[in-house]
């Protein structure tokens, strides 16, 4: 007795045949993973010029679109400091003469920042000595002058971090903040009779970093996984005729398709007599 499958048995195992081989199934899912904490640093500088210093360093203010501000941090001011001078005494008789330099730098800082500590010191121009009387030419030269060769320092404040909300709130934006700087110097003299003639230069220039650390979004990836394979599958389908026994199908279902093709092949084929 030949078996043959029914039409709605064929059409369940082409369509699984068609589910399985030709519909992949991808499952997705979110992953959030929290990013390092990252430092942005900007600078500002004047550059080398002759005191009195009178002016602002101004960096960008922190863009929130970079995450969220967790300390703003200021390193500096740093300065650099040369001078020179020469003096001569025009004094009648030989005098005891000295003179010394002193500086300050002083930053003031914005958005509630508390401001470095002002940097201060002296520069010894000439120590006390003796100059004779004034030679009568105003030359700077000879033993009524006495010259300071030129003489370079290098000074820095304490560094200044802050995670105030107060403070994160006011240099967080898109415009600047501009810190202001201030040079003051100051000329002692000692002794000289009453009569000096002094050429002094003085050059200073200066900078500030201010760095942000701050903690960006979370980035957010999918992660796409295949799935697992498929455990066998067991079905039951009917037969047609006088044969009620069941068909197992294990595995894929391509099997079972090749078997009914291979008994359909096998099947005699209606002739036509014309």
């Amino acid at each position: 007795m030949r078996t043959r499958f029914s039409p709605r048995a064929l059409a369940v195992l082409v369509t699984l045949f068609i589910a399985v081989v030709f519909t992949p199934v991808l499952f997705a899912g979110a992953s959030h993973a929290a990013p390092a904490v990252q430092t942005q640093c900007f600078d500002d500088s004047h550059a080398r010029s002759r005191t009195e210093i009178d002016t602002d360093l101004v960096v960008p203010q922190f863009d929130p679109a970079l995450g969220e501000l967790l300390d703003v941090a200021l390193t500096g001011p740093s300065i650099h400091l040369d001078t020179d001078a020469v003096f001569e005494s025009t004094a009648a008789t030989a005098a005891v003469f000295a003179e010394r330099m002193d500086y300050l730098f002083m930053v003031t800082s914005p958005g509630g920042l508390p401001s470095p500590t002002s940097l201060t010191g002296s520069i010894q121009r000439v120590p006390m000595q003796t100059l004779a009387a004034f030679d009568g030419a105003l030359d700077f030269l000879g033993p009524s002058s006495v010259a300071q060769p030129s003489t370079a320092l290098d000074d820095a404040a304490a560094n200044i971090t802050s995670t105030d909300p107060a403070v994160l709130s006011g240099f967080t934006g898109t415009g600047t903040m501009a810190f202001h700087l201030t040079s003051t110097i100051s000329e002692t003299f000692t002794g000289g009779g009453g009569n000096v003639q002094a050429q002094i230069n003085t050059f200073a220039s200066a900078a500030v970093q201010v760095c942000y650390r701050y903690q960006p979004p979370d980035v957010i990836s999918t992660v796409v996984t295949p799935p697992a394979a498929p455990p066998p599958v067991e079905a039951t389908l009917p037969l047609t005729g006088g044969s009620t026994g069941p068909l197992t199908v294990v595995g894929v279902a391509a099997v079972a398709l090749g078997v009914v093709l291979a008994r359909r092949n096998r099947a005699p084929q209606p002739s036509f007599d014309l």
